[in-house]
């Protein structure tokens, strides 16, 4: 029996959060999922941060200062 089937970790359902919201809005307006997805995704779009090279940096800056802590743990 392999590790995973004895964890059961198979057995959890997983859905993705957009096609859940998806989902929700065809239920909700009674449409098909298609044009629940062209409803749903120009709002969903603007909370996704491509191209953000600000955020980038910052997120970087904070992952690598985060390692340079560890590293200095690490040392002693």
């Amino acid at each position: 029996m392999a590790l995973a089937d004895e964890q059961g970790h198979y057995e959890s359902k997983f859905e993705f959060p957009l096609w859940k919201i998806i989902k929700q809005h065809a239920q909700k307006k009674d449409i098909s999922y298609q044009q629940a997805s062209l409803e749903v995704l120009p709002d969903y779009e603007k909370g996704i941060r491509y191209r953000d090279t600000a955020y980038e940096e910052e997120v970087i800056g904070k992952r690598l200062k985060e390692m340079a802590e560890i590293a200095q743990r690490a040392k002693r």
